[in-house]
């Protein structure tokens, strides 16, 4: 189906592909499905969610609690290194809820501009700022759903490196991502490497590679949602832990008015579909047309991920 183009094609008409009765039983198995398309595997840098290898290029899911919902956004929405292909695979169903709603990212762009134009104009001319910050604990850790420094930027750290020597192979490792800008916080006699925090200055708008649509491609919408939980959306964005959690900026640092990212949430609602799961089922994701979330749920659910990009 990858070599006669039907795949892409389908991919390119609706976005998404959801594959039943696979038989499929393990995550083994499911890296065999995903190799068989025969793209190339998607390389994680500065992963900020924790995941679990499990198989060749085959991992879980965000591993956060069962309660906190995961909102709309791109993979990787927040990087200048994402893959153009998702899939996620269902080992273990939820007793209820745990759906996965996923909303079209280019007919976001096209209401978008229809209902404010001005937003469009001012994100495509500013683009869109994220802040990342990784915690210096355990390489191990397994307490948190967002990774530590050592987790997201440290594999080629030793346990023997001093500081100097793991803040180079760390900073190495950041520099794969040509927009990144950090700094390091927190040092301290017990804590001597110091806690990252990270920034990227990125498009919030890309155009298919496919298509050439414009597609509404970032994490913005994710970031006001879980603003609001956290009270923080206002300035000086701090979380009730004190620590700094403010949503996406405009580019040049400026707020991103409220309004126009209500209206986001509306429209996600209004076109979104809920993928209901079963296990052994799969779902594929144009990751430049597609946008992704997770409601809460009941029982023991489980997806496993894999990543790709294009041929």
């Amino acid at each position: 189906l990858t070599s006669t183009g039907s795949i892409r094609n389908l991919l390119t008409k609706h976005g998404a592909i959801y594959f039943q009765d696979l038989g499929l039983a393990n995550a083994s198995e499911f890296s065999d499905f995903a190799h068989a398309f025969s793209w190339t595997p998607h390389e994680d840098i500065g992963n900020p969610v924790r995941r679990t290898v499990l198989a060749k290029n085959v991992a879980t899911a965000n591993e956060g609690p069962n309660t906190q919902p995961v909102y709309p956004h791109n993979e990787f929405g927040l990087s200048p290194h994402y893959p153009a292909y998702v899939f996620f695979f269902c080992i273990s169903a939820p007793d209820s809820g745990g759906e996965t709603p996923i909303n079209n990212s280019i007919i976001l762009y096209q209401r978008l501009k229809a209902k404010h134009p001005e937003f469009i104009h001012a994100i495509e001319e500013k683009g869109v700022k994220y802040q990342l910050f990784f915690v210096n604990t355990s390489r191990t850790q397994t307490e948190s759903a967002g990774n530590s420094v050592l987790q997201a930027y440290g594999q080629q750290v030793l346990d023997t490196d001093d500081t100097t020597t793991a803040r180079t192979k760390i900073e190495k490792e950041i520099r794969r991502l040509p927009t990144a800008q950090w700094v390091w916080e927190n040092q301290s006699e017990a804590n001597p490497l110091g806690d990252l925090r990270l920034w990227q200055h990125l498009p919030a708008v890309r155009n298919h590679p496919i298509t050439s649509e414009p597609a509404f491609f970032n994490n913005v919408v994710s970031r006001f949602l879980n603003a609001i939980d956290a009270s923080t959306l206002d300035p000086p964005h701090l979380n009730e832990r004190k620590q700094y959690q403010p949503p996406a900026f405009y580019g040049d640092g400026s707020l991103i008015p409220r309004v126009y990212l209500e209206s986001a949430v509306e429209i996600i609602k209004e076109t979104r579909s809920l993928v209901t799961w079963k296990k052994g089922d799969v779902l594929l994701l144009d990751n430049l047309a597609v946008q992704h979330a997770r409601e809460p749920w009941t029982g023991h659910r489980k997806l496993l991920a894999s990543l790709w990009d294009g041929p």
